[in-house]
């Protein structure tokens, strides 16, 4: 049982083996796509979106985004570090209703 800890409200939550290995296949291909595919194609070259993570994880929707959510907002108890990833949901261009995921790594602070 992995216990994390929510940023903002300081809620710890302890995740079975099931959902820790879900998170650490989200981080592993957030990772993959910003080192070995960002810029190598023309489709690389925006952020990363929840559908393409989607693809990548070969996951649903729903269980990826619980996943974002959980990397982007929650740190492992004991660890003093910020969340691995962050994202955010800015308006489409011509559709205002549609606010799609970009996807991020967070820089190291060292």
């Amino acid at each position: 049982m992995e216990r994390r800890i929510w940023i903002q409200s300081g809620i710890v939550e302890e995740l079975d083996a099931r959902q820790t290995r879900l998170l650490e296949l989200v981080y592993e291909k957030i990772v993959f796509y910003y080192q070995h595919l960002s810029g190598t194609r023309p489709c690389y070259r925006f952020p990363l979106s929840l559908s393409r993570l989607m693809k990548l994880c070969n996951r649903s929707g729903h269980a990826v985004s619980l996943a974002l959510r959980y990397l982007a907002n929650s740190v492992p108890v004991g660890a003093n570090a910020d969340p691995p990833i962050w994202y955010d949901r800015q308006s489409a261009r011509r559709n205002k209703s549609h606010r799609p995921y970009r996807i991020f790594l967070r820089k190291k602070s060292d």
